[in-house]
């Protein structure tokens, strides 16, 4: 019975050993755990920090550059310029009043939706009409 003692009080002075051993390592872990929850933590923030710093440097740059656009001299327009844009409305606004004037009816110059509805239908009917490919 003495050997039996003694082999249990050496298991457990082994399972005493490997328990300390395990608990020192479950801190070792814990405590590099730690460390490097709080190197990503201060790394976040210098992140979090220098977009900051940078959103703020574009929104000086943004503010400086309207401010800039707005000290900018009016560029006045040439008379013939304006005069050359106006030309054609000018001109299409004519027509449209000799016309309305000798009493003959405005033709539409656009197309009619309807037949364009119809070709659409038309385009998807062919494109689905074709048999599909045999499959493997």
């Amino acid at each position: 019975m003495t050997g039996m003692t003694k082999t249990v009080e050496e298991m457990l002075s082994r399972l005493e050993n490997n328990s300390k051993s395990e608990l020192n390592l479950v801190r070792a872990l814990a405590e590099a755990i730690r460390r490097v929850d709080d190197q990503m933590l201060h790394e976040l923030r210098n992140l979090s920090l220098q977009h900051e710093l940078r959103r703020e440097t574009i929104l000086d740059e943004l503010q400086t550059l309207a401010t800039r656009l707005c000290h900018l001299p009016a560029r006045p327009t040439p008379s013939a310029i304006r005069a050359a844009i106006d030309q054609p409305a000018l001109a299409q606004k004519r027509a449209n009043a000799e016309t309305v004037e000798s009493g003959e009816e405005l033709q539409s110059t656009g197309a009619d939706w309807r037949q364009a509805t119809k070709n659409i239908q038309d385009d998807l009917d062919l494109a689905f009409s074709v048999s599909p490919p045999p499959r493997h």
